[in-house]
């Protein structure tokens, strides 16, 4: 391509990949964590198998039948773009069916730390599930990132002829370690309403969404299309992996976690991913972990309640951000 046309195409828009260094530079972004709200009284088995049945386990958790697990949340902002990663879940009716607490509508509890739902631009949902994209309908300008196998997995939960294995969580057999559940009718009205609506970014594979900001293929680590997010922050890279990484003690002493739709192996590349990544495990931001919100999941710990009991974390803030923690 001729220089000079390459120039001016730059300074239009119209070619990737050309720009000055400033231009090109990764975003700092701030980050916090949201606990949208929170399953009581789980089986710990089906959460942390490993943790519950493996002999000898070094487990805080041992000698205790259920636990708690926070539905986290995060809540991004790069410059002008406030980004969500997953997206919680608003339907009352499941939360009666599963028994949660501390619960609040999502767009309620980012109101706390100062932000409008009309201004989040962009929301990357780790997978469709209930809990992790059921409060799409709350955020009408984001744009939706899902990828396209994810789509393809929702089909098959949908169609799937076997009727004691369903997409939707009330059916005959419930939950319970079926390669189906959790694609439920509200939340995909909410998934597809997007698609239809010119509102949805449609994923093949790795996608970097802005410099800093890039989202991993993570595919059958939880379900069919899952995926990771990378962002860049003051305190290095974190990842945030929905119920690819479920359990952050899971990736610590590398376990598998919340297995009922995951492919094992591929899981634990997801935590490779985060490993290669970030340089560790300690920027790892997991969905559900029960030790979210104190000094035993350190990333959490700078952390405060908030509505309804709901506790929220500042993890990092970019340069000149303010802090958003009470005082």
């Amino acid at each position: 391509m001729n220089k000079k046309l390459a120039v001016s195409l730059a300074a239009a828009g119209l070619v990737a990949g050309i720009g000055s260094t400033a231009a090109q530079a990764q975003a700092v972004c701030s980050v916090w964590l949201v606990e949208n709200s929170t399953f009581m009284n789980v089986p710990f088995g089906m959460f942390h198998p490993d943790r519950s049945f493996v002999p000898g386990s070094t487990s805080p958790h041992n000698n205790i039948n259920t636990v708690n697990l926070p539905v986290n949340v995060g809540v991004i902002k790069c410059g002008k773009e406030l980004i969500l990663y997953d997206n919680g879940w608003n339907q009352t009716e499941y939360h009666k069916m599963t028994g949660t607490a501390h619960w609040s509508p999502l767009s309620k509890q980012i109101a706390q730390l100062g932000f409008d739902a009309k201004d989040v631009s962009k929301i990357i949902i780790g997978h469709g599930h209930w809990d992790h994209a059921g409060s799409l309908d709350e955020f009408p300008n984001a744009v939706l990132y899902v990828q396209r196998e994810e789509l393809k997995g929702i089909e098959w939960a949908l169609n799937y002829p076997h009727p004691r294995i369903s997409a939707v969580n009330d059916s005959p057999g419930g939950c319970s370690r079926t390669p189906a559940c959790g694609y439920t009718p509200k939340t995909m009205d909410s998934i597809y309403g997007k698609v239809l609506h010119g509102k949805a970014m449609i994923v093949d594979g790795d996608h970097e969404i802005m410099p800093g900001v890039k989202i991993h293929a993570a595919h059958r680590a939880h379900t069919a299309g899952s995926q990771l997010l990378e962002v860049n922050t003051a305190m290095g890279k974190l990842m945030f992996g929905s119920d690819a990484y479920s359990s952050w003690e899971a990736i610590r002493d590398w376990e598998v976690a919340n297995i009922q739709q995951t492919d094992s192996v591929q899981q634990f590349l997801a935590y490779e991913k985060c490993y290669k990544v970030t340089g560790g495990y300690a920027n790892c931001v997991a969905a559900h972990e029960p030790l979210s919100y104190s000094d035993k999941y350190p990333l959490t710990k700078n952390s405060w309640v908030g509505m309804n009991e709901a506790r929220l974390a500042e993890i990092t803030l970019a340069p000149g951000e303010t802090s958003r923690k009470p005082k």
